[in-house]
């Protein structure tokens, strides 16, 4: 080839690789321009998600509950005290929350500072000494001291329990914004000192950090150092990079000088301090210094203390491998480190130092998304919705930063879940069922004096079944209805031939038809043992679940009366109009029935069930509180003579097992079993707590093969309501139902339901109570039960 050849080649080959040098960096440069313009775009819309929080109601500690408990109870809520043989020494937290949760007449608003706005930080920090009666664990609480005064209980704040997130694709992360101004120097401070010594010097590049990044890579053989300023791992943040490779390193370190061109320090440091990532609440990311304080701390970012400051400040570089939660000595080697860093650069003094790291650090109980009471939170989520319908929709409830202050009482509901979830396995371990048949299982339980629903298990694992069967089932009720009936009868007062209803009251337990709807139907109600008791008494057929007695009282006081005192207590769902309403054939909701054994454990006096208390926006201002206004559905001495037999379920009746189970505590209760088995209920209350208890098969397996199952609400749902009970009331002292004055006692002539002469025989004779004036005044002895009733009737 020839010399002018080959200044043709060399030439033609400089040209195309110029060409390709030219094409590659326009395409660089215009690779880099669109990343600009997505970083600009993301830095200038900024998204705020401050999500709904659901809080459980405050926790009392009361003198007489053991060691053991209360400590549990402060370590939940992340108090650190000092644990001495016979005493505890705590810190109360501030009272950020609102302070009608705490009863009021409290001694403790007194000595506790609640001024100012609805849940707001306002409480004066007061220490508490716990004095107990002796070394132990079990050792009872003796005294309460606060700011020199002897008290009988304190409240400690509420829980977290569920944070709501957004449903769908959305980025699933928690961050408020605030404006730099809003943010106090010495957070800022602390973070420049730890993350980016020199970021008010540099352009968005500091080549001391890559210098001394490059030579620890090198040693390493890794990417272990990245030399990031702030402006850096903003673009880093902004972009959703998080993977290390050289060439988006480039790529950070060229955008870091472009936004730096683009933006002063002051908007790039805001950005960053609201952008930064801290840690992680289940799914769900917690961005920016403020929720960082709310998260950490419980406080807003303008009352955090240095010490507080610097541990969080020391966080960005790993929030999960320095979790003080986790890794608490980790994280307190952390926090000295910032320290250090801020003495070094002239932030603070090295007095200031010393101080900030001898403070003790008091954090927030920690926050799990996943709930601890989920299916609580679920009925406390739609029980929301429901009350502000008319003002937000669902994304808006979630998304609009409350804090809900619920009823739920944490202890209580991990007892009720553990109650079903062991007492439904023992249950399907005497049972033998099909492959696809499980059982499942319900619990709720209220404070029936407020009307307050201390927990709910909405089946026995909700991480393997979300159903909620407290909020979306319906089922027979079976034998627990009964109740209704009678509380008919006795507020009616007599029979038509003028014979008081009372527990005396007899009636003929033997074969009989209905004869209804024209004579279109009949119905013969059945007994659960398949015989029959002849004459016995109302109350003998109440305690021991008596079904004919059931229809016959049903149908002599009218069914349409027993439907009204049914809905007087609460029940809203359809009640159909036929004689086997007597006997549960409606089908009710857990709650229904909650509700209506609650009124009668209240003797009649109806609170509304309330899952929520109180709701605050993000600032501590009030937005919506819930009062109870109780009224009187029944009368309050039929419902007592009600109460007094249905104890009798417990010593003599259905119930009767439960003494055998270690269960002390008076009660009243019923029994509930359906025709085929398949459902099993037992509602009951004491004079502190109502609750019911359903077990069952999600579905009917009706023209399938099925296993034998035989629930009955003996054998089934209560065996689990006593080992609720005796674990929710295990620090509670055995306490009488209260009892009209206008119940008397009476001998009752059995075979008449009439007073007893003096003479009659003991065997005819049974001690009752009745209502005064309505008690029987008539004295009889008749040597026989009255004449038989027809066998079949015409109505």
């Amino acid at each position: 080839m020839g010399k002018k050849e080959l200044l043709k080649s060399s030439r033609a080959v400089r040209l195309i690789y110029f060409s390709i040098g030219l094409a590659a960096g326009t395409a660089f440069v215009v690779y880099l321009g669109s990343l600009y313009n997505q970083l600009t775009l993301a830095f200038s819309q900024e998204e705020q998600f401050v999500p709904t929080r659901i809080y459980s109601d405050v926790s009392q500690i009361l003198v007489s509950q053991p060691r053991a408990y209360i400590e549990r109870k402060l370590k939940s809520l992340g108090y650190n005290y000092k644990s001495n043989p016979d005493s505890i020494q705590f810190t109360l937290h501030p009272v950020n929350y609102p302070p009608y949760l705490i009863p009021e007449g409290n001694p403790m608003l007194d000595l506790v500072d609640v001024s100012g706005p609805p849940g707001s930080p306002n409480a004066k920090e007061k220490p508490i000494t716990l004095q107990f009666e002796s070394k132990g664990h079990t050792s009872p609480l003796q005294s309460i001291e606060i700011a020199s005064h002897q008290l009988t209980d304190i409240y400690l704040e509420p829980e977290q329990i569920a944070t709501l997130s957004r449903g769908g694709e959305v980025k699933k992360e928690i961050r408020s914004s605030l404006k730099f101004s809003e943010i106090p120097a010495p957070v800022w401070k602390a973070i420049i000192a730890v993350e980016d010594q020199h970021f008010l010097e540099h352009k968005g590049l500091d080549p001391r950090g890559i210098a001394r990044a490059f030579w620890v890579n090198l040693k390493t053989f890794s990417l272990a150092q990245g030399g990031s300023t702030i402006t850096q791992q903003l673009v880093k943040n902004l972009m959703a990079r998080h993977t290390k490779n050289l060439f988006r390193k480039l790529n950070e370190l060229v955008l870091a000088v472009l936004l730096e061109l683009r933006f002063d320090k002051e908007e790039i440091l805001e950005r960053y301090l609201n952008e930064v990532y801290l840690g992680q609440v289940g799914s769900l990311e917690i961005h920016g210094v403020a929720e960082g304080a709310q998260y950490f701390f419980g406080k807003n970012i303008e009352d955090l203390n240095l010490a507080e400051i610097t541990l969080m400040a020391g966080l960005i570089r790993g929030p999960g491998y320095y979790s003080p939660y986790r890794y608490h000595k980790r994280a307190i080697e952390r926090q000295r480190l910032v320290l250090r860093k801020m003495v070094e650069t002239g932030q603070i003094a090295e007095a200031e130092a010393k101080a900030a790291a001898s403070m003790p650090i008091q954090l927030a109980p920690p926050q799990n998304s996943a709930t601890k009471a989920p299916y609580f939170s679920d009925y406390v989520k739609a029980e929301i919705l429901r009350l502000l319908k008319d003002k937000m929709n669902e994304q808006e409830v979630v998304s609009a930063g409350f804090h809900v202050y619920t009823t739920l009482n944490t202890d209580i509901n991990e007892h009720a879940q553990r109650a079903v979830s062991e007492g439904i396995t023992q249950l399907e371990g005497r049972l033998k069922l099909l492959p696809e048949e499980r059982l499942e299982g319900a619990l709720a339980t209220v404070e029936q004096k407020t009307g307050y629903v201390r927990a709910l298990v909405g089946g026995r694992n909700y991480s393997q079944s979300n159903f909620n069967r407290i909020l979306n089932m319906k089922r027979q009720v079976g034998s627990t209805f009964k109740p209704v009936v009678y509380l008919t009868a006795f507020q009616q007062k007599q029979d038509a031939q003028g014979i008081p209803y009372g527990p005396g009251y007899p009636i003929e337990d033997r074969p009989w038809t209905l004869n209804y709807d024209r004579g279109n139907q009949s119905w013969s109600p059945s007994n659960y043992e398949k015989g029959f008791r002849g004459w016995i008494t109302l109350k003998t057929a109440l305690i021991n679940s008596v079904n004919v007695a059931a229809s016959k009282l049903g149908y002599a006081v009218g069914i349409d009366k027993v439907i009204q005192t049914a809905r007087a207590l609460g029940v809203e769902s359809y009640l159909p109009n036929v004689p086997s309403l007597s006997l549960g054939v409606a089908e009710l909701s857990p709650i229904e029935l909650l509700r209506l054994y609650s009124t009668l454990g209240n003797r009649g006096l109806q609170n509304e069930l309330t899952v929520v208390r109180g709701i605050t926006q993000g600032n501590g201002q009030g937005y919506a509180r819930f009062t109870n206004y109780p009224k009187q559905v029944a009368d309050t001495a039929s419902v007592d003579l009600l109460t007094d037999v249905l104890q009798g379920v417990f010593t003599e009746g259905t119930a009767r097992k439960a003494g055998k189970m270690g269960f002390v505590q008076p009660a009243a209760g019923k029994t509930g079993t359906t025709n085929n088995h398949r459902d099993a209920w037992f509602a009951g209350y004491t004079p502190q707590l109502t609750a019911v208890v359903w077990v069952g098969l999600d579905q009917s397996t009706t023209g399938k093969k099925k296993s034998k199952v035989s629930l009955t609400g003996a054998s089934g749902a209560l065996p689990i309501w006593v080992s609720f009970m005796k674990a929710a009331l295990a620090n509670t002292q055995p306490t009488p139902f209260p009892q009209s004055p206008l119940l008397v006692s009476l001998p009752i002539d059995t075979h008449t339901g009439k007073a007893a002469k003096d003479d009659c025989p003991k065997s005819q004779v049974s001690i009752e109570k009745y209502i005064q004036e309505n008690e029987p005044h008539d004295k009889t002895c008749e040597p026989n039960w009255p004449i038989s009733a027809p066998a079949v009737v015409q109505d």
